[in-house]
């Protein structure tokens, strides 16, 4: 929701400056004028997309650190419009509270908490904005705020660990794609002079590298367009459903991260689930909603047909299995909970067996990555040193060969 810098007077005359976040333009100027307000002036204000005027975004451990504390003060017994008005003046994040503001003068107005998030859809993921809903009807909003809390604090050290996981390999490729493309452009070229000055016939190994080198010094920009292209295709093509479908499809079944996405996503979805479904959340609408947070589109796809399938009367653990996309401990621990009535508890249990699995999926993936990436990197490097010196040996017959 765009936000609005506008000036006005109120009927006492008296200037009134303000930062609102409005629909568009002409919604204010409407809301202005019902507010009996005389606009001065009006300007949109450019938010940053990456976040406040530090260059920080408003992400994931913001928003735990929010829910917290409003929880915390609600606790205490402080009024919701109070707690949201302390956040704002204690936020770090410039973004945040200028959100926080405009959800204070919601709530304030009579709106309630979760409808004055869902204004925001792209800043409040939907599991934060449905406990936050299931807590104000059913009275405990304190409880729902720290299950909120805790379920995204799971889902961001989840990601975290993923991410981790990637570090290493990522930073080796990088400095390998740096070392040759270094070589190839200064170090190569000199050899090749060399060993044209000694007209040295050179073996199929160091004429490949040659190429390689007159490939990236003459034609290099065009490769690296290239390169860019495919990387913002990619993107492009991850956010429409179709990619993304695909996208997530293909990191299932890659080989040694697949398993570790597959746990990423259970933990997710076991988590959220439980929690939901310790809020008083109908299991429909409690499926629905971990599966927009489950991390993949696979995944959630097999969770909402499974949850069509349940409103036929259908088991749920019954249509996840049958979705083949759940390890069997998921969907046979379902299976019992089912049988005695203790499904959400349950659900808890598998999930933070699985956040254990993922951490030590990630040792595990990284004691294999390792020696691969050594190895790897020591190919290159040994490709390119044969390449180079192994003329060297030959030099004896080229130098015969040129006094001839």
């Amino acid at each position: 929701m765009p936000l609005f810098e506008y000036t006005a007077r109120d009927g006492q005359g008296e200037l009134i400056n303000e930062t609102i976040a409005f629909p568009d333009e002409i919604a204010l100027r409407h809301h202005l004028r019902k507010n009996e307000l005389y606009l001065v002036s009006i300007a949109e204000r450019k938010v940053n997309r990456m976040g406040s005027g530090f260059g920080r975004g408003i992400g994931l451990r913001d928003l735990i650190i929010m829910t917290r504390q409003l929880r915390t003060m609600i606790k205490a017994g402080m009024p919701l419009v109070s707690g949201l008005d302390a956040l704002r003046e204690q936020s770090a994040n410039r973004k945040l509270a200028l959100i926080l503001t405009e959800i204070a003068r919601s709530v304030g107005s009579g709106l309630k908490l979760a409808d004055s998030m869902e204004e925001f859809p792209k800043i409040f993921p939907m599991l934060l904005c449905t406990l936050v809903r299931s807590g104000e009807e059913g009275g405990r909003l304190p409880e729902a705020l720290e299950e909120a809390s805790r379920q995204m604090e799971l889902q961001m050290d989840t990601r975290q660990k993923i991410i981790t996981a990637m570090i290493y390999p990522c930073f080796t490729v990088l400095v390998t794609i740096g070392v040759l493309a270094a070589m190839l452009i200064w170090i190569v070229p000199t050899f090749a002079a060399i060993y044209k000055d000694l007209n040295a016939t050179l073996p199929a190994i160091t004429l490949t590298l040659v190429w390689m080198s007159n490939v990236v010094i003459d034609r290099g920009w065009i490769v690296a367009l290239i390169v860019i292209a495919c990387t913002i295709s990619l993107k492009k093509f991850y956010k429409t459903p179709e990619g993304r479908l695909k996208i997530d499809g293909f990191k299932l079944r890659m080989p040694l991260m697949g398993t570790l996405f597959i746990k990423s996503a259970s933990a997710n979805l076991t988590g959220s689930l439980a929690g939901l479904l310790s809020s008083g959340l109908p299991l429909l609408q409690a499926l629905n909603t971990a599966a927009n947070v489950c991390g993949n589109e696979v995944v959630a796809q097999a969770v909402r047909k499974a949850g069509n399938n349940v409103t036929l009367g259908r088991r749920l653990s019954d249509e996840l299995e049958q979705s083949n996309q759940f390890p069997m401990m998921v969907t046979r621990m379902i299976a019992m909970a089912e049988e005695i009535g203790t499904l959400p508890d349950v659900l808890k249990e598998i999930s933070l067996s699985y956040i254990e699995d993922v951490e030590y999926a990630i040792k595990r993936i990284t004691s294999i990555i390792e020696p691969i990436m050594v190895l790897c990197v020591g190919g290159v490097v040994g490709f390119i040193l044969v390449a180079l010196y192994y003329p060297i040996f030959n030099l004896g017959n080229a130098f015969l060969g040129d006094k001839k």
